[in-house]
């Protein structure tokens, strides 16, 4: 259905499908440098056995894995998550210089967004530093912060809760449902904003992400003890991992409109 799809107009035209340019009105065809089954190694392998590896290693050594694994700062699991928005930021920040982008207001927005949201995450996990160069935390902060960190996440929920429950909304949304309703209806991503939504490649991350938080949740009502320490941190992992490999898509997208030539096109 995808492929009949894609091979006709949208509009009675005449005129070739293209890709979903923001700045261009459609028909539209869904994007060809999507992954599929063929890099599936990162995007089925990569959650796959990640979760695997931690439930393992947790079980077959839970002090190894709680101090070394889980630990603020220095712990695996919040480097990696330092790391993965580190490369996420570089990505969305190089997008800023793209005429591409530039030249397209809401796009340019988007990123613009996506980059300080990345800037954010990264500085928050790290406390600004602090887990580097362990600095003392002010004391008028201390009494604010939970952790006494300097760090905003850990004072008021707008810092922390609100911007979390939006982005796994959003993956909820766009990871989950909107591959869903695609594989009955392809012409979900035939459109002009489908540029935006998540490739059904992140399918297996937005599923690890649910799972874990529903192991944290069970397990704070005293359920599933002992499948994994603190598996909220897990969580983070795949919110991030989600983050990184959509932005690696989008611009895998972005590369493919500006290939056909439409990257020249001016922003209507």
């Amino acid at each position: 259905m995808l492929k009949s799809l894609s091979a006709r107009p949208l509009v009675g035209n005449g005129s070739h499908p293209h890709l979903p340019d923001p700045a261009t009105l459609g028909p539209y065809r869904p994007f060809a440098a999507d992954p599929g089954w063929s890099e599936a190694w990162w995007w089925l392998g990569v959650p796959v056995v990640s979760a695997l590896a931690l439930i393992i290693v947790f079980r077959l050594d839970p002090a190894w894995y709680i101090k070394w694994v889980i630990p603020e700062g220095y712990g695996v699991l919040e480097l990696t998550q330092f790391i993965i928005m580190l490369i996420a930021l570089a990505i969305a920040a190089r997008l800023l210089f793209k005429p591409f982008v530039r030249r397209r207001p809401f796009l340019f927005a988007f990123t613009i967004v996506s980059a300080l949201s990345c800037l954010y995450i990264a500085g928050e996990e790290m406390s600004w530093g602090q887990h580097f160069f362990h600095w003392n935390t002010p004391e008028y902060w201390a009494l604010v912060n939970r952790q006494g960190e300097t760090n905003l996440h850990n004072t008021y929920a707008v810092f922390e809760k609100w911007p979390r429950a939006i982005l796994e909304i959003g993956i909820f949304i766009g990871g989950l449902l909107v591959p869903l309703v695609a594989a009955f209806d392809p012409r979900v991503r035939v459109n002009r904003l489908s540029l935006f939504l998540p490739p059904a490649a992140l399918v297996p991350t937005a599923i690890a992400v649910f799972v874990f938080k529903y192991l944290d949740v069970a397990q704070q009502k005293g359920y599933l003890q002992g499948v994994l320490q603190r598996p909220s941190e897990t969580v983070e992992l795949y919110l991030y991992f989600f983050i990184l490999a959509y932005l690696i898509v989008f611009v895998r997208r972005i590369r493919e409109i500006e290939a056909e030539g439409l990257g020249k096109t001016d922003a209507a």
